[in-house]
């Protein structure tokens, strides 16, 4: 089921990455729908981190499992630098709270 969400999510996300290409092509400027494709970029990606921790935790103790582990955890201590490739997360939800009008 966790693999079968993080598949979906992905399928959305290259969904909605062509769209905004799509508005590029046309001549659009396609920021808030950017910035709105970069943050939940930014969320999957942390969230496949989260997601294999549990699911690796849920295997039978071995070598493989240990070792696994061990990169997972360097993975998460690393996870949130992930969404400071291209602005801060922070920046992009300021960018998509102005294109609502709520801001």
């Amino acid at each position: 089921m966790e693999i079968g969400r993080l598949g979906a999510w992905l399928v959305a996300l290259r969904a909605m990455s062509i769209s905004v290409t799509g508005q590029l092509a046309g001549g659009q400027d396609p920021v808030w729908a950017a910035s709105c494709v970069k943050d939940l970029g930014t969320g999957y990606e942390q969230d496949t981190v989260e997601t294999a921790i549990r699911l690796i935790d849920s295997l039978p103790e071995t070598d493989q499992a240990r070792t696994t582990r061990r990169v997972l955890a360097v993975t998460q201590g690393m996870a949130p630098s992930f969404s400071l490739r291209g602005g801060t997360r922070e920046i992009l939800r300021g960018i998509l709270a102005r294109g609502l009008g709520v801001r």
